[in-house]
């Protein structure tokens, strides 16, 4: 039973200390947060049954866990919580998911002391016994940057996709497995026109005749569909690169003109990960095709292994 009452408790914290005090799901995972959120707010603990009539609980025949007072205070802390995660969401966490501490060698959460109104990113791993915040601002300030640096020419969009074109052509003119499907169906073609004329000529009776094509129509039905996926998918592919090649030319525009919404979509279309060190971002890797796109575009040099000129940004 609860006997103190300190308010500072929110549901994520009290989610990490129970599994450090060994409280574990029954595969033995961390309990999550909206479990926990559904355990405090379940009356169930104040002697309260699952049933009820209309909108009145029914009182139970087991003993409370705990009573009114204790159950009234837990709600006004959970309620207090929820005001301040409304507050939280106010803060524009434009890599939120993306930044990764070179420090703690750990991905980073993210934090706001509403007090302060400051946000942080805050890696997972500790240092030297603690963890590490960067303040979120300083991190953001410098994506501005990264994009710029990102953005291609006209003529580097123009080269990449005549580049990408020739590499599209030559990957389905090398397609084996598209080849052999193709061939195939062909050769299935040939097959049914025989079988036919196997059965004018009455070489074959009309049952074997039946059977043996409708055969080849099934075989045949799955090998069109091979063959349309693999299409679709290099058209899909090359069309998601075209899509690519276009925002790579307009990074810098997107991003200082794009409210904060669109501004963060942007950095989860581009960055697969932002690596900080001492607040300051020292490189990145890029989700594909961007990746493809940068070590081919002009001055490639400087993105080599998606890392920024000179190693900083500063």
């Amino acid at each position: 039973m609860l006997t103190t009452y300190t308010g500072k408790w929110t549901l994520e914290s009290w989610a990490d200390h129970a599994y450090s005090l060994g409280y574990r799901s029954r595969l033995g995972n961390k309990i999550a947060r909206p479990k926990w959120s559904e355990i405090l707010h379940n009356r169930f603990y104040l002697g309260e049954t699952w049933m009820k009539y209309g909108d009145v609980p029914i009182k139970g025949s087991h003993q409370p866990l705990v009573d009114e007072d204790v159950f009234s205070q837990v709600q006004h802390v959970l309620r207090q919580h929820d005001k301040n995660r409304q507050r939280t969401r106010r803060h524009q966490y434009l890599l939120r998911g993306i930044v990764h501490s070179v420090d703690a060698d750990s991905p980073c959460w993210v934090e706001t002391n509403n007090k302060k109104g400051i946000s942080y990113y805050r890696s997972r791993n500790k240092v030297n016994g603690r963890q590490v915040f960067y303040n979120t601002k300083s991190v953001d300030s410098q994506v501005s940057t990264i994009f710029e640096s990102l953005t291609i020419t006209e003529k580097a969009r123009h080269d990449l996709r005549n580049e990408l074109s020739k590499f599209f052509t030559a990957e389905a003119e090398g397609n084996d497995e598209l080849k052999r499907a193709e061939a195939r169906l062909a050769k299935l073609d040939r097959m049914e026109k025989n079988l036919q004329r196997l059965a004018i000529e009455e070489d074959i009776s009309f049952q074997d005749f039946k059977e043996h094509r409708a055969s080849i129509e099934a075989e045949r039905a799955n090998l069109r569909s091979l063959v349309e996926i693999m299409k679709s998918r290099q058209t899909l592919v090359k069309a998601d690169f075209e899509i690519a090649l276009q925002l790579s030319s307009e990074l810098d525009f997107l991003f200082e003109n794009g409210d904060n919404d669109e501004r963060r979509l942007l950095s989860e279309t581009i960055f697969k990960r932002v690596n900080v060190r001492d607040g300051k971002i020292v490189g990145f890797d890029l989700n594909s095709p961007f990746a493809l796109i940068a070590s081919r575009a002009e001055g490639s040099e400087s993105f080599l292994s998606g890392q920024p000129a000179g190693g900083a940004f500063v």
